[in-house]
């Protein structure tokens, strides 16, 4: 049994720091210069789908034209934000919920659209192939699962 001690620590160690190095990867989607960096493109609305919160969206430059336009599919790469609130002019920041264009593969089903759900002190709460916004955003897959305008 003493043998297995040190196998059994070390694959802990190993295990936690995989967890710990997917939360790192995973929780820079948001950039932390985000309101500079990113456009807004849409202004402040309530939005069901987004648990009755009141939100802005926002888009990185390389997907801000096509957002707009509601052309796609948008580039890899692009980030679109939705900064939620508790409040109907969007001034109580509660929480984000942002989808990145993965690579081509990703979850074809979903566009390769990448999900995560941060709190106000962006951390991930939820992320991957989010089901919960998968759902809602299918019935916009003709604007690239994005719900934009027009």
């Amino acid at each position: 049994m003493a043998t297995r001690r040190p196998f059994l620590l070390l694959s802990l160690l190993l295990v936690g720091s995989c967890f710990q190095q997917d939360k790192a990867g995973t929780s820079q989607i948001l950039l932390s210069d985000y309101q500079t960096t990113y456009v807004p493109v849409r202004s402040c609305r309530l939005a069901i789908g987004h648990g009755s919160s009141s939100i802005v969206v926002l888009a990185s430059p390389a997907a801000e034209s096509d957002y707009l336009l509601g052309t796609g599919p948008l580039p890899q790469g692009s980030v679109i934000v939705a900064v939620e609130s508790d409040k109907a002019d969007c001034s109580d920041l509660t929480g984000y919920t942002l989808m990145f264009k993965d690579v081509p593969g990703y979850d074809p089903t979903a566009g390769d659209w990448h999900w995560q759900q941060l709190d106000d002190q962006r951390d991930v709460l939820q992320d991957g192939r989010l089901q919960t916004c998968i759902s809602c955003h299918t019935r916009c897959s003709r604007n690239d699962y994005t719900c934009s305008p027009p």
